[in-house]
């Protein structure tokens, strides 16, 4: 058991959270909030915690646990995980601070401070459960306790040496998140940084944010968010440093970022099973270090984790290169591995060199037919210019034998690839690439009448074909309307013809009519799901 007041007895009147309207709210003033609520919340066992404003969730948190109850945790909160999550713990509640998807609704005006005594804390019963993002399938349920989240806490803070310093975390990620509820919370909780209570989430919200705070401070951020604020206009205020998690970054990017922002950038090592714990400094070491007291060890092919916040030895997905310091190199996950023609490669490290290409935003490899890879990419870049770089770069038995143009992967807030959307997006453009033929025989009723001596094939009838071809290609959408058509050549009955598609944007489908090799028909569909409702 632990009694939170006498643990932090020396940071009680210190502040804990500061608003953008500069009002302060101390440790003090969380515990009283949390005690206050614990005794209104719904009798159940699980708590659904879907709050965005990350004080309201973190006294949220707190009063779950102070009821004895169990934070859950999602992943995202669309409508079907939060349908999911209520099937699969029906002795639930959604809690939110948004009235119109809340079982217990929170807001600040509707907080109260208890003058009771704050209840121990039993350190070592579940506390929350957190899902993992399902980037590799089904979601998984990840239970922590509280005991776990301190000391891993303990060990981040003295890795750098944050523990007695006053500085402000702004923070770019959500607090459901593992990444988000370690820094936002804990790191917070047993150390005298003050959380910043905003949620800014476009670059230049992110920098006026920042350049509106004036204490010394530190961003808590993602590779891809960072990778955007650095690429943006303007002056950034100055950081005492940046935190970056969720996906390794190259340092070729940790450079621009460190260049850009004026900061040096850190990374942690970590995940939903693992919490955080190793970390580095990507511009000047490709190594990670272990916090004080954890070590990894290899036994055969097999890697585990244990000291510190991990009480038994884990197992590791990830495979990984143990220097004779102790340190590690990230290999990639064990999945990750693959051979062909005998040779080995990490997806992982081949995803890398796709997307440090020059004109390449986003990329992946995936296996495809004859077991051999494949790539889908946003890029502006040719096939034949991104081709040519990946050779240099890769093993030619490992450059993609198709490589598909999209206008974005399916990623989530975080950045992480989803398995079943992307699985979906590859297969969609797997059947736009392919050709489909056709044939309109002379007996076709749309000759009647028709240029009789010289019948050719009506452009509204090659529109139908394309249509026809569009609505087998996505089932679940509807065709809006013809932005563009041109005609080029005709069409006579019994001749031969194919019709391509592409999807340069979400909702544009281009399309091309063929002849063997001459272009007959071009032009583009709007496409939207059929649930969309019409705005005329």
């Amino acid at each position: 058991m632990i009694n939170l007041s006498n643990s932090l007895k020396n940071t009680l009147n210190t502040i804990l959270c500061v608003s953008s309207d500069k009002s302060q709210i101390t440790r003090a003033d969380l515990l009283a909030h949390a005690t206050d609520l614990s005794t209104k919340l719904p009798t159940k066992s699980y708590a659904i915690n879907l709050c965005q404003d990350r004080y309201l969730f973190i006294v949220s948190y707190l009063a779950v646990c102070l009821r004895q109850q169990i934070s859950l945790l999602p992943a995202n909160q669309s409508a079907n995980t939060l349908a999911n999550l209520s099937a699969d713990y029906p002795d639930s509640y959604i809690l939110s601070d948004d009235n119109l998807n809340a079982d217990y609704y929170i807001s600040h005006h509707l907080l109260e401070k208890s003058s009771q005594t704050c209840p121990l804390i039993d350190i070592d019963r579940p506390l929350s459960i957190s899902f993992t993002s399902g980037s590799t399938g089904k979601p998984k349920a990840v239970i922590k306790t509280w005991h776990e989240f301190q000391v891993s806490a303990e060990l981040a803070l003295q890795r750098f040496d944050l523990k007695n310093k006053q500085i402000t975390l702004l923070s770019t990620v959500p607090m459901q998140h593992m990444y988000g509820l370690e820094t936002s919370f804990f790191w917070v909780l047993f150390s005298q940084i003050t959380l910043h209570n905003s949620r800014p989430f476009y670059p230049e919200d992110i920098r006026q944010t920042l350049a509106n705070i004036s204490a010394e401070k530190m961003l808590v951020s993602t590779p891809r968010h960072l990778k955007i604020c650095s690429q943006t206009q303007g002056h950034w205020s100055d950081i005492k440093f940046i935190l970056s998690s969720t996906a390794p970054t190259n340092k070729s990017l940790a450079q621009q970022i460190e260049k850009n922002l004026n900061a040096p950038l850190f990374e942690l090592f970590g995940s939903t099973e693992t919490l955080s714990f190793a970390s580095r400094q990507t511009s000047k070491s490709s190594h990670w270090k272990t916090y004080a007291g954890i070590q990894l060890t290899q036994n055969n092919q097999q890697f585990a984790l244990q000291g510190g916040h991990i009480i038994k030895p884990l197992i590791l997905d990830d495979t990984f290169e143990i220097n004779d310091k102790g340190h590690f190199s990230l290999l990639g996950r064990s999945a990750d591995l693959i051979k062909i023609a005998g040779k080995r490669a990490s997806l992982h490290e081949l995803n890398q060199q796709l997307t440090d290409i020059a004109g390449i935003e986003d990329g992946v490899f995936f296996f495809s037919k004859n077991e051999r890879l494949s790539a889908i990419v946003v890029s502006k870049l040719s096939k034949k210019i991104i081709i040519q770089h990946l050779r240099f770069a890769i093993d030619e038995v490992f450059l993609p034998r198709a490589l598909y143009q999209v206008y974005a992967l399916p990623r989530n807030k975080l950045g992480k690839l989803l398995k079943t959307e992307l699985e979906q997006l590859i297969q969609t453009q797997q059947m736009l690439a392919n050709k489909q033929h056709y044939r309109i025989p002379a007996t076709h009723p749309c000759f009647a009448g028709h240029f009789p001596n010289n019948p050719i094939v009506p452009g509204v009838v090659l529109l139908n074909y394309v249509q026809q071809q569009l609505l087998t290609t996505f089932p679940n959408d509807r065709i809006c309307t013809l932005t563009q058509a041109k005609f080029l050549h005709p069409l006579l009955p019994d001749q031969d013809f194919s019709i391509s598609l592409s999807q340069p944007s979400a909702h544009s489908i281009k399309f091309t009519c063929l002849r063997e090799a001459e272009t007959l028909v071009t032009g583009t569909f709007i496409m939207a799901a059929k649930e969309e409702k019409h705005h005329d």
